[in-house]
């Protein structure tokens, strides 16, 4: 594999990262609500799943789930179970939540250390299922790489360029959360909090919808 071919699918994998989607927004919710640490994690957590993508397409799985519908079924309603979980719990959110700026922080850490650690690794497991628990990434994997993995090394090419999507898509998302902390001042009221609550809960709603229409 050249250098001109990784360049080509990282321009591909660019394109489609700066296309909001779950990933992506949940990301950007959780540096507006809560820290840059947290979403960091969120980060961590759909890099890890980008890789576990990569190694179970380079075994074949994905290509058994797209031609199994049943297969396809279930992981694609666990998924909308999902979003539709995150879309809920920040609808619920907004009906309690104070304004933004009075959420932690990370020039404000007040918190012990094992609850340090339990909100971290809370935020790395959203990103990861939040990743893994999509389909649409899964046929994703199945029709770009074909295009770009060699016959004789299907597990390291696939490795490779899980591991270049996942460099690419977190640099996109570390300007995302830079871009974020600018919005914090201006979401120092109580209503603009609920609000952009409400509307993540109602994005992710939609994300569960548009998921629950894929087909094969």
């Amino acid at each position: 594999m050249n250098i001109d071919t990784l360049i080509v699918f990282a321009g591909i994998v660019f394109l489609i990262a700066i296309v909001p989607g779950p990933n992506a927004l949940l990301v950007l919710f959780t540096a507006l609500t809560r820290s840059r640490t947290l979403a960091f994690s969120n980060i961590l957590g759909v890099s890890s799943g980008f890789m576990v993508h990569a190694f179970i397409s380079a075994q074949g799985l994905s290509l058994i789930l797209s031609q199994s519908s049943w297969a396809f079924l279930m992981l694609k309603y666990v998924g909308v179970a999902y979003l539709t979980y995150l879309g809920i719990s920040s609808i619920r959110a907004g009906l309690t939540t104070q304004a933004i700026a009075m959420l932690p922080t990370d020039n404000r850490e007040t918190e012990q250390t094992d609850k340090r650690y339990s909100s971290l690794l809370s935020h790395f497991t959203k990103g990861f299922l939040t990743n893994m628990l999509n389909p649409k990434i899964i046929l994703f994997y199945l029709s770009i790489f074909p295009q770009f993995v060699s016959v004789e090394s299907v597990v390291s090419d696939s490795l490779l360029l899980g591991g270049i999507q996942s460099v690419v898509v977190s640099s996109w998302f570390l300007v995302v959360i830079m871009l974020a902390q600018k919005f914090k001042a201006l979401l120092n009221h109580v209503k603009a909090a609920k609000a952009i609550r409400y509307l993540t809960g109602g994005i992710f709603l939609g994300f569960g919808i548009k998921l629950a229409s894929t087909k094969l």
